[in-house]
């Protein structure tokens, strides 16, 4: 029978530039092996991983597919759980080495597959097309940076209408209700990943993925400004104290903000439907613009109205050129797969499941 698959992004195209939370991917205590895979475009990486997963998956082994936020159909990372391995793609933005090398971490270079030989005419044509895809995320971010500013007079409109004090009592009943007794004790853990994400396919959420057993969903449903983020956030902390396990993930335009949390150990998920993923969940509904004051948000009415419209041009805008960029990274890609040997990639699949049935067979052993 085939494991769970979970489906998240570790890193953003965010307001704030690329951001990656790739140290949560699998922690070094955690690890029994992490395999950090280095090489270009088009070398089978994320094919390589892909192929990892479904290996172990079909024997029944729970994966996380890690997915890149330029490419929502590639692979960043994949991590098989109870044995505890992961596979990185170590290669920009988000550069990956050891930390722990040979007893932990260990480099796969997929340069060992290509012809040197032949990329000696297309030199140029990768300096110019990495160059370009650059120069097109960087316009994406301005244009994401230009949209969180809107943002921040759409959210400072409807904070300016919020009720402290409902916000707070709501907070404290939930937190009742979630929390009820569990005494403070020991420090509990949390891991930071995003589960939506700006991609050249659009916004992509992968949240149905992450709470679907969840015994008891709470969905925070409210407009920027609402209290969403700190809700989550004291939910968060107050389980923490308590030594629970808290899966955060961030909002992908703002990062610092939390856009859902998952507390497995009380089968308690809390998911925001935002102005973001503009989703619709079942689950119970807490609206937290009821907590907002209507006399202040009818005064503001008209100019909330052009925040949205500006926001979601100025959002529209920066997933296009998302879009171009992948356009012009696949560009690239044709420099490298003409150049590749598939056999000698498909030995390197072999020898690295080979690898991974050892610590399988570890596991098992210990059970």
């Amino acid at each position: 029978m085939k494991g769970k698959v979970r489906d998240v992004f570790p890193g953003g195209n965010t307001s704030k530039g690329f951001y990656s939370f790739y140290r949560y991917i699998l922690s070094q205590e955690e690890a029994r092996r992490i395999i950090c895979i280095k090489g270009g475009p088009g070398t089978g990486k994320s094919s390589l991983m892909k192929s990892v997963a479904a290996y172990f998956n079909d024997k029944g082994y729970d994966v996380e597919l890690h997915h890149c936020s330029s490419d929502n159909n590639s692979l960043d990372g994949v991590v098989i759980k109870d044995i505890n391995v992961a596979l990185l793609d170590g290669t920009a933005p988000h550069v990956v080495d050891p930390v722990n090398p040979g007893a932990v971490d260990e480099i796969l270079n997929m340069g060992q597959c290509w012809n040197e030989e032949g990329f000696k005419n297309q030199r140029r044509t990768i300096i110019d097309i990495n160059k370009e895809v650059g120069k097109t995320f960087r316009r994406a971010y301005r244009y994401l940076g230009a949209a969180k500013m809107v943002h921040d007079d759409w959210s400072n409109f409807n904070n300016e209408a919020l009720n402290i004090s409902k916000l707070n009592a709501l907070k404290e009943d939930l937190k009742e209700k979630i929390l009820g007794k569990s005494p403070i004790t020991r420090q509990g853990f949390d891991r930071h990943l995003f589960a939506t994400a700006f991609t050249p396919n659009g916004i992509i959420t992968f949240v149905d993925t992450l709470y679907k057993d969840y015994k008891t969903i709470y969905v925070l449903n409210g407009g920027p400004g609402t209290g969403k983020s700190e809700i989550m956030n004291y939910i968060s902390k107050g389980a923490l104290k308590r030594g629970f396990y808290v899966e955060v993930f961030h909002d992908p335009f703002i990062p610092e903000r939390i856009e859902h949390i998952l507390i497995p150990d009380l089968s308690v998920a809390i998911i925001s439907s935002n102005e973001i993923n503009q989703r619709s969940f079942e689950g119970i509904q807490i609206s937290t613009e009821d907590c907002l004051n209507s006399n202040v948000i009818n005064k503001y009415k008209d100019e909330i109205e052009v925040c949205k419209d500006y926001f979601y041009k100025l959002i529209n805008k920066a997933l296009t050129l998302i879009a171009s960029a992948k356009s012009l990274h696949d560009e690239m890609e044709k420099s490298y797969i003409p150049n590749m040997d598939f056999a000698k990639l498909d030995l390197v699949k072999e020898d690295i499941i080979k690898k991974l049935e050892i610590y399988e067979k570890e596991y098992l052993e210990s059970k």
